[in-house]
């Protein structure tokens, strides 16, 4: 597999490490080179004619500023930064680029779980909830301020995106996953009792309720838990493995 990754930096290291020899060559764009195996075609950019897939390993604005050039090329394009979706006049303009495109387009689960129920309830599903708790100095507030959780945020995605953009890709991709933005509700609590992010998702349905708690763990770069790059890595598999699970 041949692989052209938009930025060079946490999630393109931990992809090509995970994947090896899997990837038979890369490329990578990014403001500045960086120290990894995959060759730097300088900061302006360009989709290399060889590459099988394009992958998004940046952010939202690489999404929003490089996403229909990746359409007009054909090329197969792996999204993390699914954020970007929240984006109306964007996520409009992506999509009728789409339609005229050979391109398909993947978002990993990410940093959440419940992605495959969410998708395999279509027609069934009836709401979303997630909730997230963190220490209360990630709100800004005084550890010692709380002696107990506290509700600081409970709304729709759209709302949760403007008070905390910092969550917009964990949000999108539920909200993507449930094909309606209006079926997921966020709820931001402040929790003193807690030294980590953790995110709650439940899930409702007239077939099944479903409940998962994530205490997901950092990356090398603390803004990113590990299992965002890990749900991309395997997303790539996926395409190259014969027999596949989920």
């Amino acid at each position: 597999m041949k692989v052209f990754f938009i930025g060079g930096g946490n999630i393109t290291r931990i992809v090509l490490e995970k994947l090896g020899d899997r990837i038979e060559r890369c490329w990578y764009y990014d403001l500045e080179k960086k120290d990894i195996p995959c060759q730097f075609i300088g900061d302006k950019f360009y989709i290399p004619s060889e590459a099988d897939v394009v992958v998004e390993a940046a952010s939202v604005e690489a999404v929003k500023t490089f996403g229909i050039d990746v359409l007009k090329s054909g090329k197969d394009f792996y999204v993390i930064s699914s954020g970007a979706f929240a984006d109306e006049e964007f996520t409009r303009r992506f999509a009728e680029e789409l339609k005229n495109s050979t391109s398909k387009v993947f978002v990993p689960s990410g940093a959440v779980g419940g992605i495959d129920i969410i998708c395999a309830l279509e027609g069934y599903l009836e709401t979303v909830k997630l909730r997230t708790r963190k220490p209360p100095a990630a709100f800004g507030m005084d550890a010692g301020s709380i002696s107990e959780p506290r509700v600081v945020f409970s709304g729709s995605v759209y709302d949760a995106i403007r008070n905390f953009p910092q969550n917009i890709n964990v949000a999108v991709t539920l909200a993507l996953a449930a094909k309606d933005f209006n079926k997921v509700n966020v709820e931001m609590l402040a929790d003193p009792s807690i030294s980590q992010n953790i995110h709650e998702v439940e899930i409702s349905s007239s077939v099944g309720n479903y409940k998962l708690v994530l205490q997901n763990k950092p990356s090398p770069n603390p803004k990113t838990s590990y299992l965002a790059p890990l749900s991309l890595v395997a997303a790539l598999k996926k395409r190259i493995e014969k027999f596949v699970v989920g």
